[in-house]
């Protein structure tokens, strides 16, 4: 099944590269030191690298390959020997309304969660998810945002059989540079998340966290290097019983 989806996947990029006006390949390397996703720790407070490679083909349609790898073993209580992870998303991406106040970018895909050292019944996810943004709603560099996320399991039986359901996102960036240094732009970030029962049997349904996030980017080495610091208020102890605190930084280059 997880072969059969990932030969899909190549071949919708196959297909979508054939009429791309052109395409622009990034690749990125980011460590963190911890793996938060949608509120939950996954590494038990462990660091992760993230190399990834991104394909945008120009016309909206965009394939990329992203991995989590472990940056240490775990400790005596938590091991992270089988938890390195591969996403597969395979997105497109427009804008409608584009020169009025409710000017709409979004992004609708598909992504495949394939957790490569463990059985994949009992690990592998998927979901599908649309992304909404409003960049002149607002204006003074505030942009309003919201996504659905829908997730299931990959096989019919398994550990994360129970695992399926809707997370969504209201989220809130504001963007602005100072006047002594315009070069370096800085973003602040809000998210406030909702989680409908997804991540395993016994997830409540209720606001689950919100997520705090400044970061910056800086033009070297030829591409971008992207720092940033992120805390996490946990207000659902089935997701998190923990407050969060981590910082990351990122380099990219595009080609």
């Amino acid at each position: 099944m997880k072969n059969l989806l990932v030969f899909a996947l190549l071949g919708a990029l196959a297909t979508v590269a054939v009429a791309a006006d052109q395409l622009t390949t990034t690749v990125d390397v980011g460590w963190y030191s911890k793996y938060l996703w949608r509120g939950f720790d996954l590494m038990d407070n462990k660091a992760v690298v993230t190399p990834s490679i991104d394909f945008d083909f120009g016309n909206g349609f965009n394939f990329n390959i992203w991995s989590a790898q472990p940056g240490s073993s775990g400790g005596n209580s938590f091991s992270t020997v089988n938890a390195t992870e591969f996403d597969y998303t395979l997105s497109y991406k427009n804008i409608i309304w584009e020169d009025g106040c409710l000017r709409t970018d979004y992004k609708v895909g598909y992504r495949f969660y394939d957790f490569t050292d463990m059985a994949s019944n009992d690990a592998d996810m998927q979901e599908l998810f649309m992304e909404l943004a409003w960049p002149n709603m607002m204006g003074n560099g505030f942009t309003p945002r919201y996504a659905y996320y829908h997730m299931w399991n990959s096989e019919g039986n398994g550990l994360v059989r129970k695992a399926s359901g809707p997370i969504h996102a209201l989220g809130l960036d504001y963007v602005w540079t100072f006047e002594q240094a315009p070069e370096l732009p800085m973003k602040l970030s809000a998210d406030l998340v909702y989680n409908d029962g997804t991540g395993n049997g016994t997830v409540d349904h209720d606001w689950s966290h919100v997520v705090w996030g400044l970061s910056t980017s800086i033009e070297a080495l030829g591409g971008k290097i992207t720092p940033g610091v992120w805390y996490q208020n946990s207000m659902e102890d089935t997701v998190n019983t923990e407050d969060e605190l981590w910082s990351g930084i990122s380099y990219s280059i595009s080609f």
